[in-house]
C-alpha cells in the first residue's frame, strides 16, 4: 500500500502550445441516498460556484438529462482557466429509486431485517473486525442499532408504568403504548439522527452481499454497459469512476463487469481510474460471505491498465482510515503493484475557517465533503479532479507544497 500524509500537489500544467481541450469521461456513483438525479444536479451547479470562487476559473455545466430508462443522468462541463480548458463527460449513475423503495416499506418488515443483518455481522465476527481496522468505523456501525435498542428500552419502561396502575384496561393499553413510544422516537429524534436511514442501508448491503438483491444486480449492470459506452467516446483523455460512501463498493463491482464485457477495455483507448472517497468498500470486503466482491477486486487487481486511488481522512468516520482495504480483503498481491494507492487527506484543510467550523459537527456533511466544492485551494479538489486539465494519475505523482498563486491546473 502506498499512503500518503496530507500534502499540496506540485503545478501542472498542460504541455505548452496544446490548445485543445482536455476531454475526460466520469462516471460518478453515490451512497445510499434517497436524494433524486434533479437535485443532485441542482447542488452539483451550486458547488461548482465555490470551484469557480476558489480558483478563479470558469465553469458552466449543461441542463442535465437522463437516459432513455432513466437510470444514467448527463451533462457538459466546459472549464477555462488561464491558457487551458476542459471538457468533462459527467454522468450520475442512479439508484435513488431502490433507495425510496427501502423506506417505503412498513416498520414492522424493516426492524426484524435489521436485527437479523446485526446478528449476521456481529456472529460473523465481521464487527469485531470493523473496531481492529478502524474503531470509528465500527462505533458509527453499530450507532444505529444501540440507538433503535434506546427506544425500545424507553418505550418499555412507559409501558411499564402503565401497568403499574391499578385497572383492568393496564395490559390492554400498555402494548399499545410501548409501539406508540417507539414509533415516535424512531420518527423523532429518530429522523433526525437517519436511524431509519442508517438501518436501511446496513440491511441493503448485507442483502446485496448476499446475492438478495436482483434490482441492484440489473442496476449494477447496467452501469458496466455505461462504462463500455463512454470508454469507447472518441478524444477522451481520461476516464474516471467515482465512488462515494457505498457506491465505493458498486464502482468496483461495475467496472469489473465492464472487463467481462469488454476484456480489452483497459488495453485500449483512455487510461481508466478509479476513485473511492468516504470508502465503504470493507464494509462488506471484511465479512467471510463476500467473496464474491473479493473476486471482483481481485480481478481489478490483476488488470494493469487500472489504477485505484482511494482517499481516505480522520474526520470521516464513514470510511476507514488509514487502512489498505487489499491487504485487509486478503487479495494475492501482485508484484511492483500498488492497488489502491491510499491518500490522506484533511478536511479542515478543504475549507476557510468559518466554513469547517459550521459543517465539523455534522457528521454527514463531513462526509460529503469529499464530492462538493472547495473554499480554500488544498490538493484534493472534487471539482478540480473531474474538471480541470490533468488528469487523476498525473495529479498525484509528484509531491510538492503549492504556492497561493497556483493555478487550478494544479
Amino acid at each position: 500500500m502506498t499512503t500518503r500524509e496530507p500534502v499540496n500537489a506540485p503545478v501542472m500544467e498542460p504541455a505548452a502550445g496544446v490548445s485543445s481541450p482536455f476531454r475526460r469521461g466520469v462516471l460518478y456513483l453515490g451512497g445510499y441516498d434517497p436524494v433524486a438525479p434533479e437535485k443532485f444536479f441542482g447542488r452539483l451547479a451550486r458547488e461548482l460556484g465555490h470551484f469557480r470562487e476558489t480558483w478563479g476559473v470558469a465553469a458552466t455545466p449543461a441542463p442535465a438529462r437522463p437516459s432513455d430508462d432513466g437510470q444514467v443522468w448527463r451533462t457538459e462541463i466546459e472549464t477555462r482557466g488561464d491558457g487551458w480548458n476542459a471538457v468533462t463527460d459527467f454522468r450520475l449513475l442512479a439508484w435513488d429509486d431502490l433507495v425510496k423503495g427501502d423506506f417505503a416499506r412498513p416498520i414492522w418488515q424493516r426492524i426484524p431485517l435489521s436485527l437479523g443483518l446485526l446478528a449476521d455481522f456481529l456472529f460473523s465476527g465481521t464487527i469485531l473486525r470493523y473496531f481492529l481496522a478502524a474503531w470509528r468505523f465500527g462505533l458509527y456501525f453499530v450507532a444505529p442499532f444501540f440507538f433503535s435498542l434506546l427506544f425500545v428500552v424507553v418505550a418499555a419502561i412507559a409501558a411499564a408504568l402503565v401497568l403499574r396502575i391499578d385497572h383492568w384496561s393496564a395490559p390492554w393499553i400498555a402494548p399499545a403504548l410501548f409501539l406508540a413510544v417507539y414509533l415516535c422516537l424512531m420518527r423523532w429524534p429518530g429522523n433526525r439522527w437517519f436511524v431509519s436511514h442508517l438501518l436501511d442501508a446496513r440491511v441493503f448491503m448485507g442483502e446485496y452481499m448476499r446475492g438478495g438483491r436482483a434490482d441492484m444486480e440489473a442496476r449494477v449492470d447496467r452501469f458496466a454497459r455505461e462504462i463500455v459506452d463512454l470508454a469507447a467516446t472518441p478524444g477522451l483523455t481520461e476516464l474516471l469512476i467515482i465512488g462515494h460512501s457505498q457506491g465505493s463498493v458498486f464502482a468496483l463491482e461495475s467496472l469489473e463487469r465492464a472487463l467481462a464485457l469488454d476484456p480489452d477495455l483497459a488495453r485500449r483507448g483512455p487510461p481508466i481510474s478509479v476513485m473511492t472517497v468516504g470508502s465503504c468498500v470493507l464494509q462488506l470486503g471484511l465479512h467471510p460471505a463476500a467473496r464474491t466482491l473479493r473476486a471482483r477486486a481481485q480481478r481489478l487487481l490483476e488488470e494493469r491498465g487500472i489504477e485505484w486511488l482511494e482517499f481516505q481522512t480522520l474526520t470521516d468516520v464513514v470510511n476507514f482510515y488509514k487502512t489498505d482495504p487489499a491487504r485487509l480483503m486478503r487479495l494475492q498481491p501482485s508484484p511492483g503493484r500498488t492497488f489502491p494507492h491510499v491518500i490522506n487527506v484533511r478536511i479542515r484543510e478543504m475549507l476557510q475557517p468559518t466554513d469547517y467550523s459550521r459543517i465539523r459537527n455534522s457528521l454527514f456533511r463531513v462526509h460529503y465533503q469529499f464530492v462538493m466544492g472547495n473554499t480554500r485551494r488544498y490538493f484534493y479538489d472534487f471539482f478540480l479532479i473531474c474538471c480541470g486539465p490533468v488528469g487523476l494519475r498525473e495529479r498525484f505523482s509528484l509531491q510538492k507544497p503549492p504556492q497561493e498563486s497556483d493555478r487550478p491546473g494544479t
